[in-house]
């Protein structure tokens, strides 16, 4: 049975290594690389910048093992942004990204956010597919420094989801 948790913000914590390792596997991924410029300062800097009070950082945990990762920051005011979501090889198909955005988009909602953003590469179709299934709808680029393939998703926070 796979559980969602929260991060905590003691680097020293088992669950930001788990964050940290989940994370370097995305970066090596053929679609990250060469996409992420700051990906090794990121990494290092975990938790930040997913705490509270303007965001989060979640594990999707099955047993001992680390299964995916998601992130969410604050943008402006009520809105937020997903980064990192990361779902191991194999965990997939197993409803574990299902999992982690749907308890991103409450986390969002408990930190009074009214709309979520994200940006993901044209390749990840499954990825396309969930974000789809779950309300994302397409929009222009939202902010400066995204790669002109980026492809752009927003949604309320309050939507059900499925």
């Amino acid at each position: 049975m796979t559980s969602i948790v929260a991060v905590a913000d003691d680097a020293s914590t088992d669950h930001v290594e788990a964050a940290r390792m989940l994370m370097t596997e995305y970066a090596a991924l053929p679609h990250t690389t060469g996409r992420w410029l700051t990906m090794h300062a990121d990494i290092a800097a975990l938790p930040e910048p997913f705490v509270q009070p303007h965001g989060a950082l979640l594990l999707a945990i099955d047993g001992d093992a680390a299964m995916g990762c998601g992130g969410l920051v604050t943008l402006e005011p009520g809105v937020g942004e997903i980064k990192r979501m990361y779902v191991r090889p194999a965990a997939r198909g197993r409803g574990v990204g299902a999992a982690l955005l749907r308890a991103l988009l409450a986390r969002a909602a408990a930190m009074g956010l009214e709309r979520m953003r994200l940006d993901t590469a044209p390749e990840l179709l499954e990825a396309q597919a969930l974000y789809r299934r779950f309300g994302f709808v397409p929009i222009p680029h939202y902010r400066p420094g995204l790669l002109p393939d980026a492809l752009c998703f927003e949604r309320p926070v309050v939507d059900p989801s499925p």
